[in-house]
């Protein structure tokens, strides 16, 4: 598919069924629904010698038009009397809200904000859910056997930390970082809502920041996924520990063709796992 049509028409969906039941009930995700990453999306052209394609992908559309209205829904009434905040303790973003989403499922807590608005919708809930699920059900995508990073992200029994919604306006920005890794685990996923953005991503400078031994990575060269709404990302493995991502500002081009992605305001829900509990206690130990 020629990348000339990203910015003017919603990608085809890819070996995926949608059995709407209702205005106000979900579509049901049948066993039948299966979804795979989309190679145009992932601009490897300048990749670093290092990269490895299976740490970053993008999956096209794990939501319906239904179930993303009323995301964005749940999401826009808790953010409704915020205000944009000018930067973070990280010096990272600017321009932006957040907050932890009610997340019955999260098997551990963080310390954002949570709201006072109750329980996400049924349909809410259900994409939570959903991404989880795809995300549990393929880790071997994204954790290559040859990798050092795998055997210490491998595990039978996945936590959660709870979703968290960014609301990042037009002008906002959100500057080359590595999430830390303190605090959560092996996979950084995002769920991109409303307006069209690129992440990119680029060798990491501080190599204090890698798992495994950095010694010999390439500072040169990045990666470029591109995120429609309603797309899912991932990054593992080295895309998670030795790249840094950031969102490129509005009308930045992607692929060969440059073709122009204008951002607009842009919601986002992360999903993160939680750091496995011998880990923590391995680096609270003296």
């Amino acid at each position: 598919m020629k990348l000339l049509l990203l910015a003017q028409q919603p990608m085809r969906r890819r070996a995926a069924t949608w059995y709407p039941v209702g205005r106000r009930v979900s579509a049901r995700w049948h066993s039948t629904w299966t979804v795979e990453p989309h190679p145009d999306w992932v601009d490897a052209r300048f990749a670093p010698s290092n990269f490895v394609k299976e740490s970053a992908i993008v999956y096209p559309n794990v939501l319906s038009d239904e179930e993303a209205s009323s995301l964005q829904q749940d999401i826009s009434i808790r953010m409704k009397r915020r205000r944009y905040e000018k930067g973070h303790w990280d010096a990272v973003i600017t321009g932006y809200k957040e907050v932890e989403l009610p997340d019955p499922d999260a098997t551990k807590r963080s310390n954002l904000p949570s709201s006072r608005f109750g329980p996400l919708s049924n349909d809410s809930e259900t994409v939570l859910r959903r991404v989880r699920t795809l995300l549990e059900s393929n880790d071997s995508i994204w954790m290559p056997s040859s990798s050092s990073i795998s055997s210490k992200c491998e595990t039978k029994n996945r936590t959660w930390l709870p979703c968290h919604a960014i609301d990042l306006n037009e002008t906002g920005e959100l500057t080359a970082h590595v999430d830390s890794i303190k605090f959560s685990g092996c996979l950084v996923s995002g769920l991109s809502l409303l307006s069209p953005s690129i992440l990119r991503l680029k060798p990491a400078a501080n190599e204090d920041n890698n798992e495994n031994d950095s010694s010999h990575v390439i500072k040169e060269g990045h990666v470029d996924l591109y995120l429609p709404p309603k797309s899912l990302y991932v990054l593992s493995g080295v895309s998670r520990y030795q790249y840094t991502h950031e969102l490129l500002p509005t009308h930045s081009t992607f692929g060969p063709q440059s073709i122009p992605v204008p951002r607009g305001l842009r919601y986002s829900v992360i999903f993160r796992d939680a750091k496995d509990d011998d880990e923590e206690e391995e680096e609270s130990d003296p």
